[in-house]
């Protein structure tokens, strides 16, 4: 038996014999467990529209290669809830970032709004990400995660993550099932309007317990979940972001239709296309989130002048349609 099999079947046992001992709802099939099932019925919607910023296979290994699993398509659509290896999983690397959009806005109602999938193959081993949403595709506002996982000993790539010590991380569940979240929870935060949330950004959770590396959750306790995972799949794999309120779309909801980029990469500028007529916003972030770029312009094209932006991938955001623009020198 090969290393990886038997870290896989420990961690298969691992599953099946944990006994939530934590404060939150435990894994799925347990009493109160909120988990919501890609084939449930109060899913109206899924994401449209997404941006992957990837991270390292290992932030802690200097030039260590990036994940390449999957591409920015597969968080796209619903959830396909096979935990084998499949074209729908995209990952996200150490600390990367994906980005979501919707035909619609997606609205505060009645219990969760939201739930975001991940591919694990059963209900410990948790990769998990932040959840963080936008209006306007400038001011993210985090959903207050909690870890009361132990930080003493590093959860290793064969090691379990207790689901009932965990609250409001998406990853939280195994394959097939989402970790929903309630927009009520934002409801008194400032930059965003929780009926009209046209942005989900992911982020995934680096579990190293060093300092140095870690990520803490929000109420600054390190997070510790399998790490490190240094493979093409590293990091959070993202399997889709399903809607489960959103407002009737209308003037100024985020732009259905598709955006064209010529050329791309570019050097110098970028000929944007984007059909409908009226006055169009134009927002680029760079891989940070960072705002480096905004204007608008009227019609349906739209030349755009890129000759001072350094180097790497930018996010373009027009009419809220999220596009990755790759800029080269």
């Amino acid at each position: 038996m090969t290393k990886n099999v038997f870290i896989i079947a420990a961690t298969l046992l691992l599953g099946l014999t944990a006994q939530g001992q934590g404060s939150f709802c435990g894994a799925v099939g347990t009493e109160g467990c909120n988990a919501v099932s890609k084939d449930s019925s109060a899913i109206v919607g899924w994401a449209t529209g997404c941006v992957i910023t990837r991270g390292p296979q290992d932030i802690a290994v200097a030039n260590s290669p990036v994940a390449t699993y999957g591409s920015d398509h597969c968080g796209i659509g619903p959830a396909e809830g096979i935990a084998a290896d499949t074209s729908k999983i995209v990952s996200l690397g150490d600390g990367g970032t994906a980005l979501l959009t919707f035909a619609s806005p997606i609205q505060n109602g009645p219990g969760p709004d939201l739930a975001v999938f991940e591919n694990s193959f059963n209900h410990t081993f948790l990769e998990m990400a932040f959840v963080e949403v936008s209006t306007d595709g400038e001011h993210f506002v985090r959903f207050p995660a909690t870890s009361l996982t132990q930080t003493g000993v590093q959860i290793n790539n064969g090691g379990a993550v207790d689901p009932t010590n965990v609250n409001n991380l998406a990853g939280k569940f195994k394959v097939g099932y989402g970790t929903p979240f309630d927009l009520e929870e934002l409801r008194d935060s400032t930059g965003i309007d929780i009926d009209s949330i046209v942005y989900v950004r992911l982020v995934d959770v680096v579990g190293s317990i060093d300092p140095q590396y870690g990520t803490y959750d929000a109420y600054g306790h390190i997070i510790n979940d399998p790490y490190p995972t240094p493979f093409w799949s590293s990091g959070f794999d993202l399997d889709g972001v399903a809607v489960l309120h959103q407002r009737t779309a209308g003037i100024g909801d985020v732009a259905a239709q598709r955006v064209l980029l010529s050329p791309n990469p570019a050097s110098t500028f970028v000929n944007v296309s984007c059909a409908g007529a009226g006055r169009h916003s134009v927002v680029l972030c760079d891989a940070s989130g960072r705002r480096v770029l905004q204007t608008a312009f009227s019609g349906d094209t739209f030349k755009l002048d890129i000759s001072t932006l350094d180097r790497g991938v930018y996010v373009l955001l027009i009419d809220g349609a999220a596009s990755k623009l790759a800029v080269s020198r």
